[in-house]
């Protein structure tokens, strides 16, 4: 696989996982439907930082590749992270409805293609 392809690749997994973020949203947009009185500020910032990170990330990929890989990896572990306190109920004490949690798990496989694209990159550039 060549650099070109696999930064093709990152940027196009980064925009899917945004994408699949928007869904996350409470209704009209989203599909959570748990109240969010109940989630911590913290919680809020933690996901603040996992999008700043996946922004950044795609226009580092293209123009600093290196740095960018890294940037991608560290979006797709803390939203691996951010997954597993979920569905451990650290973020809401209620349990995740299916879709909900559907959308979580396509959240985690896109960040281990993102982690996937990101090695090549790395090994490439």
């Amino acid at each position: 696989m060549n650099i070109s392809f696999a930064q093709k690749g990152a940027v196009a997994t980064i925009v899917a996982i945004l994408i699949v973020t928007v869904l996350e949203f409470p209704p009209p947009i989203g599909f959570e439907i748990r109240p969010q009185s109940g989630v911590s500020i913290y919680w809020l910032f933690f996901f603040l930082t996992i999008l700043i990170t996946e922004i950044a990330a795609i226009p580092l990929i293209l123009k600093r590749p290196l740095l960018g890989a890294k940037f991608a990896v560290a979006a797709a572990v803390l939203n691996i992270l951010q997954v597993i306190a979920d569905q451990m109920h650290l973020m809401q004490p209620e349990v995740a409805p299916l879709g909900y949690t559907l959308l979580e798990v396509t959240v985690a496989a896109l960040s281990l293609v993102l982690m996937y694209f990101s090695r090549h990159i790395r090994r490439t550039a």
